[in-house]
């Protein structure tokens, strides 16, 4: 349900649907813990762990704003570390059973599978749904409003499905059902064109038969869902029409409805297929693995073995050669070429797409302050002061080098011993009857933990959430009758008004976010009366948020009160000291009320030396105060 919700919350990568899922979970756990039998059934070296680990990077994240000055940026981080660790608290409180992580894995398939359906319905058939415009509409991204994460869901989805396929415990009818998922997430997978999903995916499916061991129903599986799915995946990357900025053409729509219609076809025939060999897995079942090949040393052992035989066939062939050419390649092509196959000749473009300039501005920020970094939620502003390009970015793309960088060596501890206990998690139930269940858990797991680090999965919960509520059960404790706990002991209402206590923040930002948004609105309407009205709402209900006093600075100098408008941007300006919008409208404002705009200028020009809107204002109001009054009116908003 999450997953879903937040898919269609552009992801969460908003600090509103954010703050809601941390107030409902924190909610949850308050009323579980008050009202549960046996609250504490779950408790475990492993969940006690893990919830510590992520306790401890929620805590130091919230911290950082005394660092770094910016108590907004840090408060939104927090409110994502402390939804990961809501969700790891309340999935893993209810005990881990065999069913129960069977269920969460059916759960994340079939969510992956509703939201990229949506999506391909979006793209392939927009007279029947249409949606407004991407940034990028040659990528399908909807509804997460990014291809890379819609490709990483997609790739997810297929890995569960495919152990859901190949699982001969499974029920048949969900064998089959996988089976037919599976060519509609290839093909979303394949309008992405994400070069990192597809990539993760590969990692992902290679690691499931591996730790799996592999699944007894594997032969079955492959000879239905490969073919299905590489017709489905060749039909969507012929739809040449479909990789350009006008997908929705006259043209492109009945080019759309033919790949609906072949990706339907795939997936009925890959249901029917899966059906008729249902009979051999049966007799798969009958096939008894000698022990030593039932091991996990020996399964990781004869994947050992075929890389080594891979790497020597390659050293034949003269793969170095050519691995170093594309090395090179990547170093040195800092952005992907469109070549006549438009957007997708980007799959076999190893250009890096700007990441390592990006990684270098986090590392720089590493180097500057090694230990507790330059505070949660502020890289874009490094980007903006160091950044060797005009283009702005709000993320490092690599969870890992950002958390460097934000919240130093410390918070990268955090949060790779988080990770890989997690991981750890599903690598233990990766054995014994249910194997197939827990590899798939490792195998998508895995998946995401190198693909976060080559993009911002860290700020989209609808591909992160997932994770740490399944690594929640994965290691918990089995769950086990135990004695009834008193309803309303002490213990009890101690710990459930702290879960109370962790819904406050949360709280407050979800209520400051829809106001915030109605002020921009009215805003960007000319309508200041009401933004004024909206953004003092919106600083009511939390007042360290910079956004609000600089609606009410540019609103105050629209009705004439100057006075209130320089006020207004200077509490901003004290609230994110180091982002160069604030000191570029108290310059705006300074302008307007007859004085002196030019320090403040000079300020936001330090902080963000490339933005042309400073260069512009700069030469727009000169040095003639007689001048400012008049021209400060006209300068250009960022928001422009």
């Amino acid at each position: 349900m999450f997953v879903v919700a937040f898919a269609f919350a552009s992801g969460g990568f908003l600090p509103g649907p954010v703050a809601l899922g941390a107030t409902a979970l924190a909610a949850l756990l308050m009323l579980r813990v008050a009202l549960a039998e046996q609250p504490w059934g779950a408790l475990s070296l492993g969940y006690v762990a893990g919830a510590t680990l992520l306790a401890l990077l929620a805590g130091w994240t919230l911290l950082s704003q005394t660092w770094s000055g910016a108590p907004a940026r840090a408060v939104v981080e927090y409110d994502r570390v402390l939804l990961y660790l809501l969700g790891f608290l309340v999935v893993g409180a209810v005990g881990r059973t065999p069913v129960r992580l069977r269920w969460v894995v059916r759960g994340i398939a079939a969510a992956a599978f509703a939201v990229c359906l949506c999506g391909l319905v979006t793209r392939l058939a927009p007279d029947i749904w249409p949606i407004d415009p991407a940034p990028e509409v040659d990528r399908l991204s909807y509804p997460l409003g990014y291809w890379n994460a819609l490709g990483l869901l997609a790739a997810i989805g297929g890995v569960m499905m495919f152990a859901l396929t190949s699982d001969d415990r499974e029920a048949p009818i969900a064998r089959v059902l996988a089976a037919a998922a599976l060519p509609v997430l290839g093909a979303a997978l394949l309008l992405t064109f994400s070069r990192g999903a597809i990539a993760a995916g590969a990692v992902g499916l290679i690691v499931l038969v591996v730790a799996a061991g592999p699944p007894r129903a594997l032969l079955s599986a492959l000879l239905i869902t490969v073919p299905a799915v590489a017709v489905a995946m060749v039909w969507a990357y012929g739809a040449d029409l479909h990789a350009t900025q006008d997908p929705t053409s006259a043209a492109a729509t009945p080019q759309g409805h033919g790949v609906a219609v072949a990706v339907a076809v795939c997936a009925v025939l890959a249901a029917a297929g899966r059906a008729a060999l249902l009979p051999l897995d049966r007799r798969m079942q009958r096939l008894v693995l000698p022990p030593s090949l039932r091991r996990p040393a020996m399964r990781w052992g004869a994947a050992g073995a075929a890389a080594a035989s891979a790497v020597a066939v390659s050293l034949v062939l003269g793969a170095p050669a050519a691995i170093g050419q594309q090395y090179d390649l990547f170093v040195s092509a800092d952005s992907v070429t469109q070549a006549e196959n438009g957007v997708r000749s980007r799959l076999t473009d190893p250009s890096n797409n700007g990441r390592i300039e990006q990684g270098r501005v986090a590392l720089g920020a590493f180097q500057r302050e090694p230990v507790h970094g330059t505070g949660a939620g502020t890289y874009p502003l490094e980007w903006e002061r160091h950044r060797p390009a005009i283009y702005q970015v709000q993320d490092a793309h690599s969870l890992y080098l950002e958390i460097l960088g934000e919240l130093g060596i410390v918070g990268l501890v955090l949060v790779l011993a988080a990770i890989i206990l997690v991981l750890a998690g599903f690598a233990a139930r990766a054995r014994g009857p249910d194997r197939v269940v827990g590899g798939a858990l490792f195998a998508a797991g895995l998946a995401w933990a190198v693909h976060a680090g080559i993009d911002w999965d860290w700020e989209m919960p609808a591909v992160t959430f997932w994770f740490f509520a399944a690594g929640g059960l994965a290691l918990a404790a089995p769950a086990v009758a135990q004695p009834r706990l008193p309803a309303m002991s002490i213990g009890r209402i101690v710990v459930a008004l702290g879960c109370l206590l962790l819904a406050i923040v949360p709280a407050r930002v979800f209520l400051s976010e829809r106001p915030l948004r109605e002020s921009a609105l009215a805003f960007a309407e000319n309508d200041c009366p009401r933004a004024v009205d909206r953004a003092l709402d919106s600083n009511a209900a939390l007042g360290v948020r910079p956004e609000p006093f600089i609606l009410l600075g540019y609103c105050n100098v629209r009705l004439g009160h100057n006075e209130l408008a320089v006020q207004a941007m200077h509490n901003a300006v004290s609230r994110d000291p180091g982002n160069w919008e604030g000191y570029y409208g108290l310059a705006l404002v300074r302008a307007a009320a007859g004085e002196d705009p030019r320090p403040s200028l000079r300020v936001a020009r330090r902080l963000n030396p490339n933005e042309p809107l400073v260069f512009q204002a700069t030469q727009l109001l000169g040095d003639d105060p007689d001048k400012w009054r008049s021209q400060a009116l006209r300068a250009r908003l960022p928001a422009d």
